[in-house]
């Protein structure tokens, strides 16, 4: 029973602390082109991103019913590593250390009402860092989102664009608010210490989670954004300043003797472009991100450039984040759209410090449009 709950110690807690910005929902199509998506943002993941680009949503409505996403750490680089796991805990530990473990759930259905949109957030994230051979420790941000986000975006001035404008140029202002259940918690514990040895003596996983001292926290957090988009025939350029996390997003936790918090969500400043051609039988993007401008960062850390390429029914991604690359494809069979691919990104405070490799695979159902 104890290897058991030792297996679950590694597995569980990856839900965890690998120093990763704690976004609240990633577009899988946005990671596999680098993450560089701030100013491309046409998908259903609009109000993570820049909530001025609903502000561009071209018909009166649509609905996005059912969009599940699971990402965990690709191993498949790493399977001589995986293959020759030891029989025993201690040797489970050195082959995991230093290694960063993921793996992650979640589903945001929504829908955008002419500029006005909507998402519901049900997310579970495990992450997991086991570090220092001397002294094993590991660092943990457990989370389970529970909420909703609501945004609307507004054009500026007389100038407007839509999707039968053949030329012309949008400023549009953007504004979000999002209510969010966090539950988990952030925290880094001793291996041999008395709380990694209590834990170990659990024998359920009511037991093992408070035993570890998972908690609940509420929090409101505020999003605005600028966007500004010039078109020209099927061509389309996009400026775009998104201010996340307004102050930052902050939970407020029941009282709990051990102190422990869940992770907040700092304030971020984003600004992206893209470039954008779109022939009925061919289209592509070009759009580049800088990160955190509001931040002390590497400027590697800040920069994302990403590109699409597609065809009706395909379409292929790379991109680049933090200097790791991405690849993957959207499969697209009008009632059914899959996405899956390969992404890394930085988990480090540095350029190219701790890198996790990950595999993400996405699938949205029963997605339409309507115009009245």
């Amino acid at each position: 029973m104890r290897w058991w709950i030792f297996i679950y110690f590694i597995l569980y807690l990856p839900r965890s602390f690998a120093f990763e910005y704690p976004y609240i929902a990633r577009s899988a199509r946005g990671l596999l082109m680098g993450d560089a998506f701030t100013a491309v943002n046409d998908d259903s993941f609009t109000l993570f991103y820049n909530p001025a680009s609903l502000a561009r949503h071209n018909s009166d409505l649509t609905l996005y019913p059912f969009n599940p996403g699971v990402s965990v750490t690709n191993i498949l680089g790493d399977m001589d590593k995986m293959q020759d796991m030891p029989e025993d805990p201690v040797g489970v530990a050195d082959v995991l250390m230093d290694y960063p473990i993921h793996a992650g759930y979640g589903v945001a259905p929504g829908f955008k009402m002419f500029n006005f949109g909507v998402n519901f957030i049900a997310n579970e994230s495990v992450d997991l860092l086991l570090r220092n051979n001397t002294h094993p420790t590991l660092d943990m941000d457990i989370r389970s989102d529970r909420g909703v986000i609501f945004g609307l975006g507004l054009p500026l001035g007389s100038s407007r664009i839509s999707g039968k404008t053949k030329s012309g140029m949008q400023t549009s202002l953007g504004l979000g608010v999002k209510y969010l259940e966090r539950t988990g918690v952030k925290d880094s514990i001793a291996l041999t210490g008395t709380t990694a040895l209590d834990t170990l003596s659990k024998k359920d996983l009511a037991g093992i989670r408070e035993s570890l001292g998972e908690v609940r926290g509420i929090g409101w957090g505020f999003d605005a954004g600028l966007e500004h988009v010039m078109k020209a025939g099927p061509s389309q350029l996009v400026l775009g300043l998104a201010a996340l996390d307004i102050t930052g997003t902050e939970f407020k936790v029941e009282s709990n003797p051990k102190k422990l918090s869940v992770a907040d969500i700092r304030d971020q400043v984003n600004l992206g472009m893209a470039f954008m051609h779109d022939l009925k039988l061919f289209n592509f993007n070009l759009s580049a991100d800088f990160r955190a401008l509001n931040q002390e960062m590497d400027f590697g850390k800040r920069l994302r450039l990403g590109a699409e390429a597609g065809i009706p029914g395909l379409a292929v991604m790379v991109g680049m984040n933090s200097g790791y690359y991405s690849y993957g494809a959207t499969l697209d069979l009008f009632f059914m759209k899959l996405t899956a691919g390969f992404y890394d990104i930085e988990l480090g405070s540095k350029y190219q410090q701790v890198k996790s490799k990950r595999i993400i695979i996405y699938l949205s159902l029963f997605d339409f449009s309507f115009d009245a």
